[in-house]
C-alpha cells in the first residue's frame, strides 16, 4: 500500500467507525450518539442496537423504563424485579460480559379486571402494563402491585368508597351497551 492509499483509507475511516457488534464499518450517522463513550457515539450501530432492543425480554425493557421515569422525576425507586408480585428472573452474563436479567414469569393478565397486559411498550393504553404504588412510598418493596393501567387509573382517582359507590350504580343502571368498551351511564 502506497502512503497515499494509506491517507486516503485514514481519511475515510475517519468518517466512520466500525460497529463492535456486525464488525463493519459504518458512518457516523449508523451509530445513536453516547455521552459515556469517547467519541460521542455507542459502540454499537443502530441496526444491530435495534435487534437487540427487538430481542431483549418485554418485562426488562418496562422494568428499566419504570425505573429511569421513577429517578427521572425524583420518586425512589429501590425494588428489584423479584420484588414485584408474579416475578421470576433469570441472571446470565450479557454478550459484553456485564450481569444482566430476564424475567422467565411475569404477570401476563390484570388481576383487577382480568384483562391481558400488552407488554408491546404501546404506550398509555388501557391494558398496559401498571405498577401501582402507595402514593406515601416510592416504589419499595412490599408496596407494589402489578395490574392494568386502567386498573391503576381507576384506583388512584377514586377512594374505594367511590369505587363501591360507582360499581353499585352502574350495576343498579345498566342500559343496554354492545360496546364492552363504554360504561354505559347515559
Amino acid at each position: 500500500m502506497t502512503a497515499e492509499e494509506f491517507i486516503k483509507q485514514a481519511h475515510d475511516h475517519s468518517k466512520g467507525k466500525v460497529c463492535s457488534t456486525c464488525k463493519e464499518h459504518k458512518p457516523f450517522s449508523e451509530f445513536s450518539k453516547g455521552i459515556r463513550h469517547k467519541d460521542g457515539l455507542k459502540y454499537e450501530c443502530k441496526s444491530c442496537a435495534k435487534v437487540y432492543s427487538d430481542n431483549m425480554c418485554p418485562f426488562l425493557k418496562w422494568f428499566n423504563n419504570k425505573k429511569h421515569n421513577a429517578k427521572r422525576i425524583g420518586i425512589e425507586f429501590t425494588i428489584e424485579p423479584e420484588d414485584i408480585p408474579g416475578v421470576k428472573i433469570r441472571r446470565f452474563k450479557s454478550r459484553n460480559g456485564h450481569w444482566t436479567w430476564e424475567a422467565t414469569q411475569y404477570p401476563k393478565v390484570c388481576p383487577v379486571l382480568g384483562m391481558e397486559l400488552d407488554w408491546g411498550m404501546n404506550g398509555n393504553q388501557p391494558n398496559s402494563p401498571s405498577l401501582d404504588r402507595n402514593p406515601n412510598f416510592g416504589y419499595v418493596k412490599g408496596k407494589v402491585k402489578m395490574m392494568s393501567n386502567l386498573a391503576n387509573k381507576m384506583k388512584q382517582n377514586a377512594t374505594p368508597e367511590q369505587l363501591k359507590q360507582f360499581s353499585e350504580y352502574h350495576l343498579s343502571h345498566q342500559q343496554l351497551n354492545t360496546n364492552p368498551n363504554q360504561i354505559g351511564l347515559f
